[in-house]
């Protein structure tokens, strides 16, 4: 079976485009995710508890609204060192047709549900902490596959872009990667754990390039903050986890922003996936970018910042069966 696991920065989606007279398309943002066949999809900059996917706002329906039935949806709290007074928010939305949360077996024999929850691992150095979530294929229990997915979604630190701040992200990454990754990895759940096959994918806006450089203003180039593709941990066995998705992924204000117009009205390479190469070994997996201002917005960037956001959505397929993507 194939899975479609997505990451998307909304852009500060919060009470606001619920409001009549707002220019955010929620009706668009939900057409984008339904048309993509997402099965998973991780949220960054979600606002206001999630209403925008949760109000029953008749006027202006809501994001789930629009999704129907077969959806679920959690939001929590991004918990921040940062002076952040948005009230800035994770979530996943999920087709339950496809995924179900993950159960555990505990030694008295009673069923835990585990809902995606803030992971506190290594709290001390992250300035803003990743939302946690684990997934199995809704069929399992009657012969699906017998697998497990650990997402952990991330909105990595900013600032400004400054050396110092930029020192900043790469240890966040740094930290998030080589000891908060393993761990989730590792994990056993329940008395003895459920002996499935597990496969975890760091995932969201990491705020840093991969392996690029950019020209500034001034038209002399400078090193951004970056994310090598490959990095090696030790700390908790020899591992190398792989960063994937080179495309350009945010959006510029105008072309007249900078000097350098080569692409177009994309700016950064910020949305990544990340993971462990032999965990995948074997499996069939593609990541890329969806072009999502050609496919909804007529390539009108404009019109696209407005009413989705200053990113479009990046997208990682995983199959099993090594075949099942060669004609979908």
């Amino acid at each position: 079976m194939g899975y479609k696991i997505g990451s998307f920065n909304l852009r500060n989606l919060g009470l606001s485009a619920l409001g009549n007279n707002k220019e955010r398309d929620l009706k668009k943002i939900s057409e984008i995710i339904k048309n993509e066949a997402f099965d998973v999809i991780a949220f960054q900059e979600v606002l206001s508890e999630g209403k925008a996917f949760t109000s029953p706002n008749y006027a202006k329906k809501s994001i789930m609204m629009e999704l129907g039935n077969d959806w679920d949806f959690q939001w929590a709290n991004a918990e921040t060192q940062l002076a952040d007074t948005r009230n800035e928010g994770y979530a996943f939305a999920w087709n339950k047709r496809k995924l179900r949360l993950a159960t555990t077996k505990t030694s008295t024999g009673e069923t835990r549900t585990f809902y995606p929850r803030i992971c506190r691992l290594n709290k001390d150095y992250m300035q803003r902490l990743p939302y946690y979530a684990r997934f199995t294929p809704a069929d399992t229990i009657v012969g699906g596959p017998w697998i497990e997915f650990r997402l952990l979604c991330i909105h990595t630190f900013y600032g400004h872009d400054t050396k110092a701040d930029r020192i900043i992200r790469q240890k966040e990454l740094d930290v998030l990667l080589k000891d908060i990754y393993p761990q989730v990895s590792d994990r056993k759940y329940g008395e003895y754990g459920n002996g499935m096959p597990s496969y975890t994918v760091i995932m969201g806006d990491y705020n840093v390039e991969l392996r690029r450089l950019r020209e500034d203003r001034n038209g002399s180039y400078i090193e951004p903050a970056y994310i090598d593709d490959v990095v090696e941990s030790t700390s908790w066995g020899n591992r190398k986890i792989k960063t994937d998705q080179d495309g350009y992924t945010t959006l510029r204000a105008s072309l007249n922003d900078t000097n350098n117009i080569e692409n177009g009205r994309y700016i950064h390479n910020y949305d990544h996936f990340s993971y462990e190469e032999s965990q995948f070994k074997g499996v069939y997996m593609n990541v890329e970018r969806v072009d999502a201002v050609k496919k909804y917005c007529d390539n009108d960037f404009d019109r696209y910042s407005k009413s989705v956001s200053d990113h479009i959505p990046i997208l990682m397929k995983i199959d099993i069966r090594n075949n099942f993507f060669e004609n979908n």
